[in-house]
């Protein structure tokens, strides 16, 4: 049999053999018997200065170098991360996308890095550079602004920033990277580069009913897809494929709308959005939420997160109108915020209802159906589901930080819990330290008595700030669809005495079903007092938190069945994001459950450092045991990676397969000079105004046409389309046969 397919990597020097720990049991990940490594303290309590810059030079197969420890021979593949190319002073969450590759061959690690390019990013530039306007006013009106949710214009719209989950669709073959305001787009998995937007902005309903030519379009970052294998819906002649891949498009409710929300299903077989409008099963009323952040997909059901990432319009619409003052920015942030939701709210829906027709294909008016409210726990942002639900009964484990409300950044100056002012090097800094302790809850909704049973659990060291996480036997990991595509897709050499009876056994022991989870703790220097006095209601008297103390960042195991926590506390000065699971290479004679967690962690630069690390490094632990430490630590001179956001982990050998279309034929690609046709975009502006009062003459709305032709420029506009975005995006769609 052939060997194992991989992508090529940077030759590196090897690992020292010196001191090199006994082999571990055939059973076992290698990294087992390697120890934990001593990691010095940083500068200071809470998130690094490091935190908020980030490199944003491209980087290919750049070596990264073992810092301390040792790189364990079966760690092998790829994790992609996703996060925000931060800069200081500008909002963390709403920056360009950053897509890291981290590549692991068992004797040598590197990473390449790339900037998501968009039409909206790659007409940003000469927007604003003036390329489009006529003087002030009409510069100032096309000039795309820093908001927290995105950069926008006040004519043209709002920028797509794909920043936060990169997310591999089977059925498709195509690695998407997602975010909350935005449609995801398709990135090749060995170059990094965008290259399409999974639907054309016709498939999706904008959150605000303006004809922006970069409409805001809200989504989840976290889709959710279901492993089984692609079917009809039904034995009928043509129908179609049965939903298995499921996205949100939804508005909240805001000054000049009520909101909606719709649960959307990517059909694999025709390349096209399907919609489904939410009606809340016990009022008549439509579903609306504050945010859907994750979803997640069973066997019978698709639940929904309304978690604690409420947008503020009125905030983001003073950002950018009037850019540079912060007093009032601030002053209108205070007086329209409101808090999340103290309880989380999930939102479940049958799949026998999801039936593609030609009327789940319009997103405008889409058939309604049902959806089922339950609240437990406390407010939050990840969840994960088990895929089975015997008896209808869901199993869903939440991350539960009531107060933890990232649509608010930190300002320079602003007032700290603890009486201290902001500093200039903490704007932008999210607000993701929440201002009581989390929560972990494992949640069973009965979908047949619509009751849910829930038990939470925390721990002191733990649970302050629970952000991201990844999995085993939890759907959201996408880990057993990647492996599945790896093992039917990559040739292999069978381990040692052959493979075992049935190949792979799929499905974890109860007892050994685990999620892995990174915390934020608690610093009193990154909590405004404004927040604090949002929450007051649910958090009680400040007395009770630990102010002078904190609580430090952490990496832990919580077992699902069991309620143990199993974790490492990162050494002051350190902060930690986006752990990712790993499994040993050495599967199927290790569980596919067994290998190592991958994590990012920053600090700041001190002199305890080692020569090749910046404070931004990548640390491994032995998923067996977290509490030990990392055992190894990665780093280099260029890797500077700042803040960043979540992950997902691809076996070798795939890269060459997500490869095989990808540029020159792409299996799926949109348009993107139809998608942004400039004539359309004139059309759309020109009849808005009129759309809205459609029994006043079309002639009394003249002077509106003359002044959007005015504003909009759009002889200029063509310019900036046909010179630099349209020759960005070459590719075109597959001819029909």
């Amino acid at each position: 049999m052939p060997g194992v397919t991989r992508s090529a990597v940077s030759p590196l020097p090897s690992p020292s053999a010196e001191d090199v720990p006994p082999p571990a049991p055939p059973h076992l990940p290698d990294g087992t018997t390697y120890p934990g490594v001593a990691v010095p303290p940083g500068l200071r309590p809470g998130m690094p200065r490091n935190a908020m810059t980030s490199n944003r030079e491209r980087f290919t197969r750049e070596p990264l170098h073992v810092l301390a420890g040792k790189l364990p021979p079966d760690l092998h593949g790829h994790v992609f991360v996703a996060g925000p190319s931060v800069s200081e002073g500008s909002p963390a969450l709403a920056s360009d996308g950053l897509v890291l590759r981290l590549d692991f061959d068992g004797a040598h690690a590197t990473f390449s890095s790339s900037i998501m390019e968009t039409p909206s990013y790659v007409a940003r530039e000469p927007v604003n550079a003036g390329k489009t306007s006529r003087g002030p006013l009409t510069r100032y009106l096309n000039e795309f602004r820093e908001t927290t949710l995105s950069d926008v214009s006040i004519a043209l719209g709002a920028q797509e920033a794909p920043n936060t989950a990169p997310f591999l669709v089977q059925g498709e073959n195509m690695m998407l990277v997602t975010t909350d305001a935005g449609r995801p787009w398709a990135i090749h998995p060995m170059t990094l580069e965008a290259y399409t937007p999974l639907g054309y902005l016709r498939e999706w309903k904008p959150a605000i009913g303006t004809p922006w030519t970069f409409p805001l379009l809200q989504s989840t970052a976290h889709p959710a897809f279901a492993f089984e294998h692609p079917v009809a819906i039904s034995e009928a002649p043509g129908a179609g494929q049965k939903p298995r891949l499921f996205l949100t498009n939804h508005a909240p409710k805001w000054p000049l709308g009520e909101g909606w929300t719709h649960l959307v299903s990517w059909d694999t077989w025709e390349n096209r959005l399907h919609h489904w409008s939410l009606i809340d099963a016990a009022t008549g009323k439509p579903v609306v939420t504050q945010s859907l952040h994750q979803i997640a997909v069973t066997r019978d059901y698709v639940v929904l997160l309304d978690s604690n990432f409420p947008v503020n319009f009125w905030s983001i619409a003073v950002q950018s109108a009037l850019p540079g003052m912060t007093r009032l920015q601030r002053l209108v942030s205070r007086l329209t915020s409101e808090p999340a939701y103290p309880q989380a709210v999930f939102w479940v829906v049958k799949r026998s209802d999801l039936r593609p027709s030609p009327g789940t294909l319009l997103p405008d008016d889409p058939p309604r159906i049902p959806a089922y409210r339950f609240q437990s726990g406390g407010g939050g942002l990840h969840f994960a589901a088990r895929y089975e639900n015997p008896d209808d009964v869901i199993t869903i484990v939440a991350g539960h930080s009531p107060t933890e409300d990232l649509s608010h950044t930190i300002q320079e100056g602003d007032l700290l819990i603890n009486g201290n002012r902001a500093q200039a090097y903490q704007q932008g800094m999210p607000t993701a330290v929440p201002v009581t302790r989390s929560s972990l809850g494992v949640h069973h909704i009965d979908m047949r008595r619509r009751t849910i049973e829930s038990k939470l659990h925390s721990h002191d060291d733990y649970t302050w700030g629970l952000t991201v996480f990844s999995n085993t036997g939890l759907i959201n990991g996408e880990l057993e669809t990647n492996l599945k595509m790896y093992l039917d897709e990559v040739p292999r050499e069978p381990p040692p005495g052959g493979e075992p009876p049935g190949g792979i056994n799929w499905g974890i022991p109860e007892d050994e079903l685990a999620i892995y989870f990174n915390s934020d703790g608690f610093t009193a220097d990154m909590v405004p007092e404004f927040i604090y006095q949002m929450y007051k209601p649910i958090v009680g008297d400040r007395e009770g938190l630990p102010i002078r103390e904190g609580r430090a960042a952490s990496f832990f195991k919580f077992f699902i069945n069991s309620g143990r926590f199993d974790g490492y506390v990162l050494p002051t000065g350190w902060f930690g994001f986006a752990p990712q699971f790993v499994p040993s290479i050495k599967l199927p004679m290790v569980p596919y459950w067994k290998g190592y967690v991958v994590a990012l962690v920053v600090s700041d630069p001190t002199p305890n450092l080692p020569p090749d690390s910046t404070g931004d490094e990548v640390w491994i632990f032995d998923s067996e045991d977290i509490a030990k430490g990392p055992i190894c630590r990665l780093g280099s001179k260029n890797f500077d990676i700042g803040m960043t956001l979540h992950t997902t982990y691809l076996p070798p050998g795939l890269g060459d397969i997500l490869d095989g279309h990808v540029p020159n034929d792409p299996p799926y690609c949109v348009d993107v000079r139809e998608d942004y046709d400039v004539s359309a975009m004139q059309k759309a502006y020109e009849n808005w105004l009129p759309g809205l009062f459609p029994r006043v003459p079309r002639a009394l709305f003249a002077p509106w046409r003359m002044g959007v032709r005015w504003v909009l420029n759009f002889p200029k506009l063509r310019e900036v389309f046909e010179n630099d975005v349209y020759p960005r995006f070459t590719m075109r769609p597959r001819q029909k046969k």
